[in-house]
């Protein structure tokens, strides 16, 4: 996250704005085979956080750069605090890569500024391996969380091929997935990442 060179005045307006923040409605549902995941649209994010901004002096922005989105909340003085999350560029129309682009943007400006809008994924672990070709591993999980796990897996795939193989298995071990969402994410990579992932944590003799 960046922020402005001071930041003493846009502090308490987002403390004073969280405070008064309410939960919203989920009233999105996403159902596919075993799993389930409400969230809360966009539109009725902004409904709820506009009046709280506007009480705080307090706006946001959101641009797409290259593969890159911007949310920046900014104070009537002036000051800021922003984090950028990335795109993927490679979907095989514009209206993939605007669903993503709304997909991201709500996740973005709901971590921004503290706000939980969704449910906890209730996906159970995979028990044992399934039937089937790989690929077929995670298929049926939510949209949503493909999105995730691909742009999960293109940041690791950055980390790897800067040579910070060490940092983008972090990452993953970070993100506590199930069996079935890893294998979707390393599906999402090519082969040579994922040799080069497998070979930094074999053990050693």
């Amino acid at each position: 996250m960046k922020t402005s060179s001071e930041t003493d005045k846009i502090y308490p307006a987002v403390i004073a704005m969280q405070h008064s923040l309410e939960a919203i409605e989920r009233s999105k549902e996403v159902k596919t085979g075993k799993y389930s995941f409400k969230y809360a649209p966009l539109d009725a994010i902004m409904d709820k956080v506009k009046p709280l901004f506007a009480a705080n002096g307090l706006a946001v922005m959101q641009g797409v750069d290259a593969d890159v989105l911007t949310t920046r909340l900014i104070h009537q003085s002036g000051q800021w605090v922003e984090s950028e999350t990335h795109l993927n560029r490679e979907h095989a129309n514009m209206q993939g890569f605007g669903g993503e682009v709304t997909f991201k943007r709500r996740y973005a400006l709901s971590a921004l500024i503290g706000l939980v809008s969704d449910d906890d994924n209730d996906a159970p672990a995979a028990k044992g391996p399934r039937i089937g070709a790989r690929s077929s591993i995670g298929a049926d999980l939510p949209d949503d969380w493909k999105i995730y796990l691909g742009d999960l897996a293109d940041e690791c795939s950055t980390l790897v091929n800067r040579g910070r193989v060490t940092e983008a298995l972090s990452r993953i071990e970070d993100a506590n997935l199930e069996a079935d969402q890893r294998v979707y994410m390393e599906d999402q990579m090519n082969s040579t990442v994922r040799s080069t992932l497998k070979a930094a944590v074999r053990p050693k003799a």
